[in-house]
């Protein structure tokens, strides 16, 4: 089985979690829940319940946008060297960075999930961790990108 299979088959379930979590807590949570958490991670905006789905809207056009991407590797509206232009290694790097962004939206709907039942007080750091992660992915990613463009030396 290919690594690209793999990573998109983790994305839907990830996605799929997200919407499944988010439907099962919904009726449980109070009228008003946390929707912006200042860096220290404590609440500092809030809104009606109804805006917790706007993160699982968020991630579904995301996942929809990195699946779609690899359709047509020879668009023009790619910005990627010409070894990237054929649907594995397109499918690898937009996986590859769609699985940190989906475990960041998931992170956070769950947190704003148990902040509003009061399971949590604030953000934990994993928010951070994730960002890291992300910010990683897209590094290597950038490296083998440079990396697969130059020309070998003789």
């Amino acid at each position: 089985m290919k690594v690209s299979s793999i990573l998109l088959a983790v994305n839907i379930f990830l996605l799929v979690f997200i919407w499944i979590f988010t439907g099962i807590e919904y009726a449980g949570l109070p009228e008003i829940v946390p929707s912006h958490f200042a860096v220290n991670g404590t609440v500092d905006g809030e809104s009606e319940k109804r805006a917790i789905w706007f993160l699982p809207a968020i991630a579904t056009f995301m996942f929809l946008l990195f699946v779609g991407i690899p359709r047509d590797p020879n668009s023009p509206l790619l910005n990627v060297p010409k070894s990237y232009r054929n649907k594995e290694n397109l499918k690898m790097l937009l996986y590859s960075i769609l699985l940190p962004v989906l475990l960041l939206l998931a992170d956070t709907i769950v947190e704003s999930i148990w902040i509003a039942q009061r399971k949590l007080k604030e953000m934990t750091n994993a928010v951070f961790v994730l960002l890291s992660l992300l910010f990683i992915v897209i590094g290597v990613n950038i490296f083998f990108m440079i990396k697969s463009g130059k020309p070998e030396k003789s």
